[in-house]
């Protein structure tokens, strides 16, 4: 348990012992004492026991209701106001008021605030009435002070549990996306160019081009291998470690030159450092997409991948010449531009991409400490 969740309930506990503690101190304060009159089965006690029933009976059964019959409960608590109100019309030396401590703290805990609103707005005006109507001493109204400040301290601290489970659901949702986009990257990036080669292959094989065929067979093997590699490399990122990006990204250029007939250099400017995890795979995953582009739509293009490591962010350049010779049959991961400039906006970062001297560039700049980066 974090320190939030343990606060919250710590929270949850003091306020329980504090309605339970007001609500004892009130019974015995009108059953013990010599003022007149109190609990009892005689005359007015009758009546201030027949009160005090009602509102212990409204507050309970509107406790209870609250989660799930809010309107029954938000009538049963002000039954409960109203009941405490004769109480201390009944018996104005008793302290009366408690029982508006209990049931303000209760409303606050088990309501929404639409609904608990209405409630303290009953109580606060009840209360007011009651007392400007038997007495000019205003002095009584200061524990209105009192029970205005509980109700807001329990909401305050109701809306903070349910703003950090919003928290908690949202980070879940996130890790969720982010492990799903993950998976469809390396799938759809491996398997499908490992469809096209086998696919390929099988036709080859029919034709008697046996050799071709084997070559095909190798190139979806070296992608089956590829993938096993962007699995772990994927596994190791969602795990927290740090991804070597200067080594990524010269695989990636090696399996390039292997596939295609064009030439793709990797260089390196600036101090080399470890950056947060989603920052390098999201350089990692657009340098592929990038080059699977290329390998799509200018199969044979010389590519240069320049990576900028400086003093506030990392940009990465991918820039080809245009194609030369045959586009592949071969598709990327599926997310293309939008993919790579939604990767780039989680984590702070801007991507720019458009034509450049007859070919293609794509430009990548993400934050170093996690901090948004300006755009360009």
């Amino acid at each position: 348990m974090n320190s939030r969740d343990d606060f919250a309930s710590k929270s949850r506990s003091v306020g329980l012992i504090m309605i339970t503690a007001l609500s004892v101190v009130f019974v015995l304060n009108m059953f013990f004492g010599d003022e007149r009159p109190r609990l009892g089965l005689t005359g007015t006690d009758l009546a201030v026991t027949v009160a005090t029933l009602i509102a212990f009976a409204c507050f309970g059964f509107g406790t209870y209701l609250a989660p799930s019959r809010r309107q029954v409960a938000v009538a049963l608590y002000l039954l409960a106001v109203a009941a405490t109100l004769w109480l201390t019309v009944l018996a104005p030396d008793r302290p009366g008021e408690l029982m508006l401590f209990v049931i303000a703290g209760a409303a606050a805990a088990r309501l929404p605030l639409r609904h608990s609103a209405v409630v303290m707005t009953a109580l606060v005006l009840g209360f007011a009435a009651t007392v400007l109507s038997r007495t000019d001493d205003l002095g009584q109204l200061w524990s209105l002070v009192g029970v205005l400040g509980m109700y807001a301290g329990i909401t305050a601290a109701r809306n903070r549990r349910r703003t950090q489970h919003i928290e908690q659901q949202n980070l879940v949702l996130a890790e969720r996306a982010r492990i799903a986009r993950e998976i469809h990257d390396i799938l759809a990036h491996s398997l499908s160019a490992q469809l096209v080669h086998l696919e390929g292959a099988r036709l080859l094989a029919n034709a008697g081009r046996t050799d071709e065929a084997v070559d095909r067979i190798e190139r979806a093997r070296e992608l089956a291998r590829g993938g096993l590699t962007e699995t772990r490399r994927a596994l190791d990122t969602l795990r927290g470690e740090t991804l070597k990006v200067d080594e990524a990204l010269r695989e990636l250029a090696d399996e390039h030159r292997e596939a295609t007939s064009g030439t793709c250099t990797v260089t390196v400017t600036g101090e080399p450092r470890d950056l947060a995890a989603e920052a390098g795979l999201a350089l990692v995953r657009t340098a592929q997409e990038a080059l699977t582009n290329v390998r799509k739509h200018a199969n044979g293009a010389d590519v240069t991948i320049e990576l900028r490591y400086r003093d506030d962010d990392c940009e990465l350049e991918v820039v080809d010449t245009g194609g030369r010779g045959v586009a592949l049959a071969e598709t990327g991961s599926g997310y293309g531009l939008v993919g790579m400039r939604e990767r780039a906006e989680l984590i702070g970062g801007t991507l720019r991409a458009g034509p450049r001297d007859g070919g293609f560039a794509v430009e990548l700049r993400v934050p170093s400490s996690g901090k948004e980066v300006g755009a360009r």
